[in-house]
């Protein structure tokens, strides 16, 4: 029996769920139809039963659960299943395949490739061909010989390759099976666990985590594991590095470079051909690049980390100017981006790639802090010298995001938590952010990673996890790192009926139901229940994402207006906000704070060449989100210099750190091209504005 990627979704999915979940909630989810759902079931329960685990269970009237002798034990068998026990994805068997061409020493026979991934002949030389083409554009050739087939090329474009295979492979699976796979890949089962590569470089990696003071998220645990596995096995001496004399020497300052020789001198002491000169330095670059969840050497002395504080310091500036926000908490912010981006730089630096898996999910979900946040790294590539690729971007906008949600939390905490998320200090501030927003009454008082909840106990009342952990007393709340709507009903919902059972509508389901059946026919008793969950869990105080509105909606007719000129920047400012005040959006304590800020803190307000942007904070006078715009036919200065001249005085009025993103990063992306700005300076009447406006509105700020 065997289990693909869609039905280990599904399973995992239903694992994840405190209690019974129905039909219509998981064709929403999973995205497919009840037919498909069902016939699912049927190949997972006969996975069970070969397990003597208890099938899906599904009373009449109720939804689908696994029993609690299921739940305990699922996490160990899912990690001791059989490569036979599993099927690869279309895009897993090719990852396999090209790993298998890179690693092995010898040709691959059709044979060997095909028994590797479980499939035909036909489906394999598909594969190839796929392969082929994928390897050309990274300059390999594959080509075939009469034992099979080679790869040929420059090694270190082999080993970029096999690098962004590896992270791809880890990234994307969120179970044990795929790490299994690939050790059994690169080094066949040893017969003792004495001799096991793979276990001796796991403890090795363990221990320089020791040396380094830094816990490696686990993708990046486990790619250092197959590559330094990958460097022992394999005959590198022809590996050339584009690593000058002075790029050497700074890593050889490194304490990463101290501790690779020092790994290097371990594995040579138990036998392993010693590291060549290029690989000890590969090794360096891809430690300094590897991502954290924490790492306490915030007071580096070097002067790349130095110069990269500065530069975080910009970032954050620009992003509080664009945003139109302030941080309060910034130094720990800062801090945070500091321990974030140290790895970044060496990536960008040395051109390690990086897998977001949640890329997709930042743009979907939050576009206006991508949007924003992408204009905020000009320094950060400056001072790299390359542009940011968009998923190391969508992390970065991962830390704004979360910071931007603590930041609007002020309610009285009752229980503690802990998220344990694999995926690095981004991916883990985000999680707390999110469960925090939702869930004021509890306070998230520590994240960790996988192997650091393993091995130290927790003190909790409840833990969040995006990925399989074991049981512990403390009751677990699993969740993806992202929620959408569905997913934050479903969090807050389980976790206050594990919090608070007691509480007013989650033991009156059956009664409603006996009520409901004695005066009418149930034609569906299943959805019927699942709706009444759905709506008594809603309210409990669930709050779906704040609305956001667009740009038209702020900036309107009533809100524009037209003057030949003012008397002063001050006058400007107190003109731009009277259509506010008169809509009743701000207060006049609002229009006196925006005035006291540009006295107190310069011409900052001027964000681009004829455009400035007053702003002051919510509690300083905002009653309702607002927008204005003051078009002046002759320019007012808001310093002495003729940089500092504005045509356009824009005044925004926000309620907290997020309502007024989407329509602010529609109005920098209408304002970030030349040919609108001038349109706008032309404008002879409303209509002219409004025409832009609607139209970067549609847009969605794209």
């Amino acid at each position: 029996m065997v289990l693909d990627k869609r039905r280990m979704s599904l399973l995992h999915y239903l694992y994840q769920q405190n209690g019974s979940i129905g039909m219509e909630q998981l064709k929403k989810q999973l995205g497919v139809s009840q037919r498909t759902i069902y016939y699912d079931m049927d190949q997972i329960n006969g996975w069970l039963e070969q397990e003597h685990l208890d099938p899906i269970q599904k009373p009449y009237g109720k939804g689908f659960f696994l029993t609690k002798e299921t739940v305990e034990a699922l996490p160990e068998k899912l990690t001791l299943q059989d490569e036979w026990d599993y099927r690869f994805s279309p895009e897993e068997r090719i990852k396999l395949t090209t790993l298998t061409l890179l690693t092995q020493n010898k040709p691959s026979s059709v044979q060997e490739l095909k028994d590797n991934v479980q499939v035909s002949r036909g489906t394999i030389f598909r594969d190839i061909q796929q392969i082929n083409k994928d390897m050309e554009t990274s300059g390999l050739v594959l080509i075939h010989e009469n034992s099979g087939y080679i790869v040929q090329g420059q090694e270190k474009d082999k080993r970029q390759v096999i690098s962004d295979t590896i992270t791809s492979l880890l990234t994307d699976n969120n179970n044990d099976h795929m790490k299994q796979k690939l050790n059994s890949m690169l080094h066949p089962a040893a017969p003792t666990a004495e001799t096991n590569l793979f276990s001796m470089i796991q403890d090795e990696i363990a221990a320089l985590e020791g040396v380094l003071n830094v816990s490696f998220t686990e993708d990046m645990f486990q790619l250092l594991v197959l590559q330094i596995m990958i460097a022992v096995q394999r005959k590198s001496h022809d590996l050339s590095l584009a690593v000058d004399k002075e790029e050497k020497k700074i890593l050889e300052s490194t304490r990463a470079f101290e501790a690779a020789r020092e790994l290097n001198d371990r594995l040579r002491g138990k036998g392993f051909h010693p590291l060549p000169e290029q690989e000890i330095y590969l090794l360096t670059i891809q430690i300094l690049g590897s991502r954290v969840h924490y790492d306490p050497r915030t007071g580096s002395n070097m002067k790349a980390m130095e110069q990269l504080r500065m530069v975080i310091k910009k970032i954050v500036d620009d992003f509080q100017v664009t945003a139109c926000i302030i941080f309060e908490e910034r130094k720990q912010l800062e801090d945070n981006l500091f321990v974030h981006l140290k790895p970044t730089y060496y990536r960008l630096k040395y051109g390690l790639s990086l897998n977001n898996q949640y890329y997709q999910d930042i743009q979907t979900h939050y576009p206006d802090i991508y949007d924003l946040t992408k204009r905020s790294l000009s320094h950060l590539e400056s001072f790299i010298g390359k542009t940011i690729p968009k998923e190391e971007t969508a992390y970065i906008a991962m830390h704004f995001g979360g910071w931007l949600r603590r930041e609007n939390q002020t309610s009285v905490k009752k229980y503690r938590g802990v998220v344990v998320c694999e995926n690095g200090i981004a991916a883990s501030g985000m999680v707390r952010a999110q469960v925090e927003s939702l869930l004021p009454e509890i306070m998230i008082t520590n994240t960790l990673s996988i192997r650091e909840y393993n091995n130290q106990p927790v003190e909790a009342d409840i833990i969040f996890s995006t990925s399989f952990i074991k049981q512990k007393q403390t009751p677990i709340i699993y969740l993806p790192t992202i929620l959408n709507d569905a997913d934050r009903e479903s969090v807050v919902y389980r976790t206050r009926r594990l919090l608070k059972p007691d509480a007013a509508g989650f033991h009156n389901i059956e009664g409603l139901m006996n009520i409901i059946n004695h005066h009418t026919e149930i034609y569906d008793k299943e959805t019927l229940q699942e709706k009444l969950e759905t709506f008594l869990s809603s309210q409990h105080s669930f709050k779906k994402e704040t609305y956001k509105p667009m740009l038209d909606e702020l900036l309107t007719k009533e809100t524009i207006q037209f003057e030949q000129e003012v008397t002063d920047w001050e006058h400007a400012v107190r003109t731009a906000s009277a259509p506010l005040l008169q809509l009743e959006n701000i207060q006049e304590t609002y229009v006196e704070a925006m005035i006291d800020n540009i006295r107190e803190n310069g011409p900052y307000v001027v964000i681009a060449p004829h455009i400035a942007l007053p702003h002051a904070r919510p509690e300083e006078g905002v009653d309702k989100l607002g927008m204005s715009l003051l078009h002046l036919k002759k320019p007012v200065s808001f310093s002495d210099q003729d940089k500092h001249k504005a045509s356009l005085v824009i005044v925004l009025a926000a309620v907290d750190n997020e309502t007024h993103l989407q329509a602010l990063a529609q109005l920098t992306e209408m304002l970030s091209n030349p040919g609108n700005t001038k349109q706008l300076l032309q404008a002879e009447k409303a209509e002219d504005i409004l025409k832009l406006v609607t139209h970067y509105s549609l847009q969605g700020g794209e």
